[in-house]
């Protein structure tokens, strides 16, 4: 039996990783235990009322046909009865199954999304932004419509069909037989083509990735789009990805149709069987009076009836059985998925200490290569103390970037150690918590859809409206927001549409003095700008912020604002020229 079950799940991949992947699902379920419950007894519940609806059936046609008349209206108001109960319940189930399916899935995408921000930064750079949300959306919404309903609805359909068995075998082993020889046909069928059915749900969830990272990526930057007029590379593109997806999709379900008309075919034939078995029962039926002196059939066209109704729920609940394997295939591939993201290696947060009102920086000897044939940067050492200036030069590709994140602690060294020390001596090894230590100004334009009031509180959550005028005066930022009706309440819509590059840059620079911490990195923050704003700008941040400043630029006329270069070769070296009170006014 093992054995078989490792055949089944080696489809998936290898056997211990669907095991992971059904350990993961398990625990995810558990704590949706109680809902799982309340299915199971709806589930009970109306699985019984079709029960008893086929029983008084059988009284309701025997009643028309003379036997037990006097019951006919009894009858058939316990069938209207069950009937209405039935959809009552359904109507009920269908609520809570929506109530419980977004909770379930709210609670994965929170993890899901929350694992993703805490996440190592060289992990989730490599998955495609567009990826990441098919599988929060898509996958997300697959795991969270099947996993809470499959183990109800199997645990069910096993009960009716062994309910159903025990009463066919009790009043007609024939039939009972034909059920349990037709059923097990119809089952073997479903999971005949498993392996391809598994392998084409595998791949339409890499085409939906595809598809959705295309198109995030092209509205991402439709600027560029247009400007290199892409429209129709892009759509014959897009006509690619329809197509490829569209005979996956054609591919998957002719082999779905397939399956479901041999299916038919077998359950078809089944019926066929029954109903010939019946229809000779109910020809060679003999009568018999019972001890009221009423005539009494030994088979009758309601015993028929009943009989033909259990046959099909037999073939129903095994086809049900069926059916629920292609939606444990389309579980357990969005499982892998979204598990793979989840169990990503989150960052090491140690415990913070005290904010210092002043911090230096210590390389010693530090090396990183993103792998082991490209080598970025060797051997970096420096000290730069609390409050000096650094200007980082290099050119395009050198590493100047890649030392950047290594301040920031989203990659770490090969070798070697940077490290932070406050004014009373205390180090502390660049890490995530040191992130605490500074204030970073990246490449482009970062800022985030919302008000530019949004925007700078990323930066200080309590700031006062003072706080961020000022902010924005020292980033040269504040004449034209005053110009503009909202001011600080300025709307802002994705990639900051309706500012101009150097504009959404200034509010960015803004941003960052306004979290006011010991260490600002300024990764060619002013790239666009022009020299004279630009030098407005260095001016405010060096007389007024007493900060130890990194900073990446193309522009050699800045240089005069720093203490020292750090320049970057081709190699990954770097020469550290502390001794340049020339080029600082």
């Amino acid at each position: 039996m093992i054995k078989s079950f490792k055949k089944l799940f080696a489809l998936f991949g290898d056997w211990e990783n669907t095991k992971q992947t059904a350990r993961w699902l398990f625990c995810l379920g558990k704590h949706f235990k109680r809902y799982i419950a309340v299915f199971l007894i709806i589930n009970l519940i109306t699985m019984l009322m079709s029960l008893a609806s086929a029983v008084a059936g059988r009284y309701v046609v025997d009643a028309a046909t003379g036997f037990r008349s006097e019951l006919f209206v009894q009858y058939i108001a316990l069938m209207l009865g069950t009937t209405l109960l039935s959809i009552v319940i359904s109507m009920g189930a269908n609520l809570f199954s929506s109530y419980v399916n977004e909770k379930f899935a709210f609670q994965v995408r929170a993890d899901m999304f929350d694992r993703v921000q805490r996440s190592q930064w060289h992990q989730v750079s490599k998955y495609h932004s567009g990826d990441l949300l098919s599988r929060l959306t898509s996958d997300v919404d697959t795991i969270a419509s099947n996993l809470i309903g499959i183990l109800p609805n199997t645990i069910v359909l096993c009960c009716q069909l062994i309910i159903v068995l025990i009463i066919l075998l009790q009043n007609d082993p024939t039939l009972a037989m034909i059920g349990l020889i037709v059923g097990p046909l119809g089952f073997l069928t479903a999971t005949f083509s498993r392996k391809k059915y598994s392998i084409y749900q595998e791949r339409l969830r890499e085409s939906h990735s595809e598809y959705y990272a295309f198109m995030q990526e092209t509205f991402s930057h439709i600027g560029v789009v247009k400007t290199f007029q892409l429209e129709n590379a892009n759509n014959a593109q897009f006509a690619d990805l329809r197509q490829k997806r569209m005979k996956l999709v054609l591919k998957s379900a002719a082999l779905g149709n397939t399956m479901s008309a041999l299916m038919r075919l077998i359950y078809g034939l089944g019926y066929v069987a029954a109903f010939s078995w019946c229809a000779y029962r109910l020809t060679t039926a003999t009568t018999y009076l019972d001890p009221s002196g009423a005539e009494v059939a030994t088979y009758t066209y309601g015993t028929m009836t009943l009989f033909l109704s259990l046959v099909s729920q037999v073939q129903s609940s095994i086809r049900g059985l069926g059916g629920a394997i292609p939606k444990v295939y389309s579980l357990l591939v969005c499982a892998k998925r979204v598990r793979e993201v989840t169990e990503l290696n989150a960052e090491n947060y140690t415990e913070e200490g005290r904010m210092p009102g002043r911090v230096s920086v210590r390389a010693s000897n530090v090396t990183f290569a993103y792998d082991e044939q490209n080598g970025v940067l060797n051997g970096i050492s420096f000290e730069v103390g609390a409050g000096e200036h650094v200007g980082i030069i290099g050119t395009s590709g050198a590493g100047k970037t890649t030392f950047i994140r290594l301040l920031l602690s989203l990659i770490q060294p090969n070798s070697g150690s940077l490290t932070y020390i406050d004014e009373n001596g205390n180090e502390e090894t660049a890490s995530p918590a040191s992130r605490r230590f500074i204030s970073y100004v990246p490449q482009g334009n970062t800022l985030l859809s919302g008000s530019v009031r949004t925007n700078l509180r990323a930066g200080k959550p309590d700031a006062t409206d003072q706080e961020m005028w000022h902010a924005l005066e020292m980033a040269d930022a504040s004449e034209f927001l005053k110009k503009s009706p909202g001011g600080l309440d300025t709307v802002l819509t994705e990639r900051a549409g309706g500012l101009s590059e150097g504009q959404a840059q200034r509010i960015a620079i803004a941003r960052a003095l306004l979290r006011d911490r010991p260490v600002l990195i300024l990764d060619e923050a002013t790239s666009a700008l022009d020299e004279k704003t630009e030098a407005r700008i260095f001016e405010r941040i060096t007389a007024e912020c007493q900060k130890t400043c990194f900073m990446i630029t193309h522009r050699r006329s800045m240089l005069r604002y720093c203490d020292s270069i750090l320049e970057i070769d081709d190699d990954g070296r770097v020469r550290f020229d502390s001794s340049q009170p020339e080029t600082k006014q």
